[in-house]
């Protein structure tokens, strides 16, 4: 178009007012159909979204577990080789505060954190081989410190959740040597961390639990990998326990063929009133097990290739799931599935790591308030907060727009040769032939 034309719209009000319209529209839409074809390119990619880091020299070396609060804050806690940091972010990402937590002399590494119902927070891990709980109030500030022992050589922490009545139940994994037979040790406290149950699960063969769910009844579900060395054998499975820790039922999955070396990293209760385990296959994929409320196996998925797992799991509001996955061993990512486990999209995050690899089981990542997720770990040495913008079923949306923004601006060159008619110009026709090809080219640069 050259300068004579734009000026001859600039003398004539009611030609300019066609070219506004006409050139807002087709910007618009062709706005638009380039935000759908970024969306549908992502989507067969397997990268919807790159993670926007929320918060940078953040205390510690390693991110474990991130919560939201009621008013959109985060709290996360870290460590470095000598102490655990309890942090609080407002819910524009800017520090609000830092409490740093080491017991005497001893490395302090408080790997499990729950907000309370209270309004403080429990962090809980263990210290020279105890099991130890340590209560803070809303800032932080220590208001008590429990420590128990289990008898066993070597302990794994593994999981704790606060319980129905304001105590807190755990779950333990005890051995009498490293990669020896072990036991599940189970116990309660009241609110201020006294012992209230103290049980141990020991059968035929090990149990390593992984996670708790306290059900309506006030018992628990407890995912855990009963296995043995001879033979090479293992399983996913459930446990149902009445409140004071005595076995109710207990289900396993695998243990045959192919299934025959499952480690259940962990499990969450579903909306419609089941649960979902999720963990990998010993050289082979990553596995997840659906069952109904009474441990009723009703399908399951692997994923991948040798070498992955399943670290992690949130349902989302269409009832499908996403994962936190890792593969090659060490590499986490992002799986999306649908509410039967098919797999949707998938995406990798390769300069971040999770402590324990392939058998993570902390709350790395949750769904936030306005949508999207926020997902703690590590990379380089330092801990990584980030916010992936991830919607449902957003590419699907966004995909849809292209068909009909396409139509409208097609609409909208064809529509203008009638407008600049009516104008009274006499060259209307080559006008909107030259109106029409710069309207062809926008489209064709945008979709």
């Amino acid at each position: 178009m050259d300068k004579e034309t734009i000026m001859m719209f600039a003398d004539k009000p009611a030609l300019r007012k066609v070219f506004s319209a006409f050139l807002v529209t087709v910007l618009l839409f062709s706005a638009l159909s380039g935000v759908a074809f970024a969306a549908t390119e992502a989507k067969g990619s397997g990268s919807l979204s790159s993670p926007v880091v929320l918060k940078s020299n953040l205390p510690g070396e390693v991110g474990y577990s991130v919560f939201q609060l009621s008013d959109g804050s985060l709290v996360l806690n870290t460590s470095n080789q000598t102490c655990t940091f309890l942090v609080k972010l407002d819910s524009s990402n800017h520090l609000l505060w830092m409490q740093t937590i080491r017991i005497g002399q001893d490395a302090t590494n408080l790997t499990r954190l729950l907000p309370t119902s209270g309004g403080g927070f429990l962090l809980a891990g263990l210290v020279n081989n105890a099991c130890t709980l340590v209560k803070t109030d809303s800032r932080g500030n220590i208001q008590w410190t429990q420590m128990f022992s289990s008898e066993a050589k070597v302990n794994y922490f593994m999981a704790i959740i606060q319980t129905h009545d304001g105590g807190f139940a755990a779950a333990d994994f005890g051995e009498n040597a490293v990669e020896s037979l072990g036991w599940i040790w189970f116990f309660k406290t009241d609110s201020l961390g006294n012992m209230e149950v103290n049980e141990t699960l020991q059968g035929k063969v090990a149990d390593c639990p992984s996670s708790l769910i306290q059900t309506s009844d006030g018992g628990y579900i407890l995912s855990c990998t009963p296995y043995s060395f001879v033979p090479n054998q293992g399983f996913f499975s459930l446990t149902k326990m009445n409140a004071a820790g005595t076995v109710v039922w207990n289900t396993t999955y695998g243990g045959e063929g192919f299934f025959i070396q499952p480690e259940c990293n962990g499990a969450i209760a579903t909306q419609d009133g089941g649960y979902l385990l999720f963990g990998y296959l010993w050289d082979k994929c990553a596995w997840i097990v659906k069952t109904d409320a009474a441990g009723t196996m009703e399908w399951n998925q692997t994923y991948g290739a040798k070498d992955s797992s399943i670290t992690g799991a949130v349902e989302t509001s269409n009832g499908g799931y996403l994962l936190l996955t890792i593969s090659n061993l060490t590499i986490p990512g992002l799986m999306m599935t649908d509410q039967d486990g098919n797999e949707l999209w998938n995406m990798s995050l390769p300069r971040v790591t999770l402590p324990w690899g392939l058998e993570a089981n902390y709350d790395s990542i949750i769904s936030v308030k306005g949508g999207g997720y926020v997902m703690v770990g590590s990379e380089s040495n330092s801990v990584w907060l980030a916010k992936l913008n991830l919607q449902d079923n957003g590419s699907i949306t966004l995909q849809l727009l292209s068909i009909p923004v396409a139509v409208l601006t097609l609409a909208a060159t064809a529509l203008l040769p009638v407008a600049l008619k009516k104008t009274g110009k006499k060259n209307s026709s080559n006008l909107s032939q030259q109106y029409m090809c710069a309207a062809r080219l926008l489209f064709c640069q945008c979709v």
